[in-house]
């Protein structure tokens, strides 16, 4: 007798790829698959970052105990890259951000906490924007694992200078709320809040910005932050026999709260806070279960005056902040491998040139074989 399962028809296969139990096992696999993916690649990029700042060890050290100068730097890219076959990860210019790294972050134990964070790329951005400021070096490559930049959304919220928004609100959440669930709420809110990805008309209303935010809703949450998980638009909410219309409503994963937004185009006006505590007290009557928290609200303007605003929320019992949103910033970012930093030493820019006319020609090059091409035929 045979000891192999008898082979069943191409019927009998259509009935069980068509099962609950056949799906489940697939994406058991594909998740499965996608870990096993992920940690290898936080191991290569770990063990990337790692070597590179072992190579700025060296460099930095060496150069310290020889007196060697920087041109040296160049000579030793030149011999890696030649027996390597990495001209591109042993170039020069990255050279000099591994000595630049290992220089700024001598404790290699802090070093394996950062190379498992974030790639070599991210580091690169940070060296760039804070070599002289290694606590925001840490706060923005913490709040890129949070948020999972990537490079490019990194140097946006560098750009945009983030570090002064966050928790910059104008609230009463000391107040009404207990001091770490107040820091808590602080760190999930900015101000100003940037939509430099809408294109608003000066006579813009209210609905016209709301409709701007929700056609582009993967862009307002990441202005909006971590955690946010859009929940509705002016969602209807019945109070006795009349109806209320809060402009959007989002659910907070991390606070467990909803956040209610309501959307203003020009000052803020002290009637604001009423309306929207009258806003938080029906959420929390008609959708707030279990464990979920109190509902915070966010009221954002073009513009405040912060003395009206706290006298405003003052004897509000209801978390509250009054921010403002603007459009107008435009994130104006350099092509990826492009950056606007003045070499160290300037013979760099003979190889730039090099390279940049070595690239012209080869460009040149193309366009006349393929216009030779197009007149054979």
């Amino acid at each position: 007798m045979s000891r192999h399962p008898a082979r069943k028809g191409v019927s009998d296969v259509d009935v069980v790829i068509a099962s609950a139990t056949y799906r489940e096992l697939v994406e058991r696999l594909k998740q499965r698959i996608r870990e096993s993916q992920a940690r290898a690649a936080r191991a290569v990029n770990t063990e990337l970052v790692m070597l590179y700042w072992s190579i700025g060890r060296d460099i930095l050290d060496q150069q310290q105990a020889g007196g060697w100068g920087d041109d040296i730097v160049g000579r030793i890219a030149q011999d890696l890259a030649t027996d390597t076959g990495s001209p591109r990860g042993f170039s020069r210019r990255n050279l000099f951000y591994m000595r630049r790294f290992a220089a700024m972050w001598p404790d290699p134990e802090k070093v394996q906490t950062l190379s498992a964070q974030i790639g070599w790329s991210h580091h690169q951005v940070l060296l760039d924007a804070y070599r002289e400021d290694p606590d925001l070096y840490a706060w923005y490559a913490a709040k890129t694992v949070a948020n999972r930049w990537p490079v490019r959304q990194l140097q946006a919220q560098i750009h945009l200078r983030l570090h002064e928004r966050q928790g910059a609100v104008v609230s009463n959440f000391a107040e009404v709320v207990g001091p770490s669930d107040a820091q808590t709420l602080l760190h999930a809110t900015k101000d100003p809040y940037v939509f430099d990805f809408l294109e608003l008309t000066e006579d813009a209303r209210e609905r016209h910005l709301e409709q701007a935010l929700i056609d582009d809703i993967q862009n307002f949450l990441i202005e909006l932050g971590s955690g946010f998980a859009f929940y509705g638009r002016q969602r209807s909410l019945l109070v006795g026999d009349q109806e209320f219309f809060p402009d959007l409503l989002f659910f907070h994963h991390t606070l467990r709260r909803f956040v209610v937004i309501e959307l203003k185009v020009g000052a803020f006006q002290p009637e604001y806070v009423g309306k929207m505590n009258f806003y938080l007290n029906a959420v929390d009557e008609q959708l707030r279960v279990g464990d979920d928290q109190e509902s915070v609200g966010i009221i954002l303007c073009t513009k405040h005056n912060e003395t009206v605003a706290k006298l405003a929320l003052h004897r509000v019992y209801a978390p509250i902040a009054v921010s403002t949103w603007q459009a107008d910033t435009r994130v104006e970012l350099p092509p990826a491998g492009v950056t606007d930093e003045v070499p160290e030493d300037l013979s760099e820019l003979d190889e730039v040139r090099a390279r940049l006319l070595d690239r012209v020609a080869r460009r040149r090059s193309e366009i006349v074989d393929s216009d030779a091409e197009r007149s054979a035929n």
